[in-house]
């Protein structure tokens, strides 16, 4: 009797609602799951909508543009700066501003919106930036923040005491002088401090004086120091890489990845903790992007990564 009486309120109890959770329902069916945009994780992906946007609203406007114009763009005050134009006007603190070419920014700038140019950016240091775009090559100075992303068409330079909290990518190279803060950097090369690229990388190194072999551990792996190695490490635990070793594998960890000075890695770097890189090493090749990611990252320079580099906490790039 009383199962009975507890299921015959329940019924009672949810019938108001039965209505709302059908339409619900049909709703969430009707809608199916929301696709994700084309090219969404690309690094350049906020970048190229953008200078979509931007060139799209340029080629409405019927004169030539020879002094500053001042447009709209998704309901955004915009400024359109026309080529002879060198230095940023000051509105461009509080306005979107796009350069028919070069641009350079004034020091200690605090800016909430994006700026783009046709040309190449030179940015004043001790400043504060919501996103940067240069068609040509990027160069954000001294003491700067960038809150969102920044991209260059070409080459990317990051001076020494910069924060990059976002996405940072070039088609050419990155340029890196440390101590930088980073979240993410991605480019065919990735130069940090003084570095300069060993010819081939890992990949320079003769394959047959390569001990071939995969290394699964299900405990912490130390591979001393020399160590040569045409294969994988997988471990659990801490992975630690002694000075001036060369693998051409990836290197997979559960716990944090250590690597020593001058060592050449092949493939990714992969840890569910944090990374230390010391200096003098070499991540990827030429012809091999390779992926650091970890936790918080930390790389010491000279270094040189081809690919990316990403930290899902934070990352820093120190001096040796």
């Amino acid at each position: 009797m009383l199962p009975s009486l507890a299921a015959a309120t329940i019924i009672l109890f949810m019938l108001p609602f039965m209505p709302t959770a059908g339409l619900f329902l049909r709703r969430r069916q009707a809608l199916g799951p929301s696709p994700l945009s084309e090219g969404a994780y690309a690094p350049d992906h906020f970048a190229r909508n953008l200078m979509i946007k931007l060139r799209a609203r340029a080629a409405l406007i019927a004169q030539p543009v020879l002094s500053v114009f001042e447009s709209d763009l998704d309901h955004e005050p915009l400024l359109i700066l026309p080529g002879p134009m060198r230095r940023a006007p000051p509105e461009c603190a509080t306005k979107m501003t796009y350069a028919l070419a070069n641009l350079d920014l004034p020091a200690a700038l605090s800016c909430d919106k994006e700026i783009a140019t046709e040309g190449s950016l030179q940015t004043g240091g001790n400043a504060r930036y919501r996103a940067l775009y240069a068609a040509g090559t990027l160069h954000i100075n001294r003491n700067s923040t960038v809150m969102r992303w920044c991209h260059a068409d070409t080459h990317l330079k990051v001076d020494a005491g910069c924060r990059i909290l976002g996405r940072a990518s070039a088609n050419k190279t990155i340029k890196v002088d440390a101590p930088c803060r980073f979240r993410s950097m991605t480019a065919p090369i990735i130069l940090i401090g003084p570095a300069k690229p060993r010819i081939g990388g890992a990949l320079g190194v003769n394959p047959q004086s390569l001990m071939a072999a995969d290394h699964v551990a299900r405990e912490p792996v130390s591979l001393t120091a020399g160590t040569r190695l045409h294969g994988s490490v997988k471990a659990h635990g801490q992975l630690c890489v002694g000075a001036h070793s060369v693998i051409a594998g990836a290197l997979v960890c559960e716990g944090d990845i250590v690597i020593g000075p001058g060592c050449l890695i092949e493939g990714p770097i992969i840890a569910e903790g944090d990374i230390r890189m010391a200096g003098d090493c070499e991540v990827g090749g030429p012809d091999h992007p390779a992926t650091v990611v970890g936790e918080n990252i930390e790389i010491a320079g000279p270094a040189v990564i081809y690919g990316a580099v990403h930290a899902r906490s934070s990352g820093i790039m120190t001096e040796k």
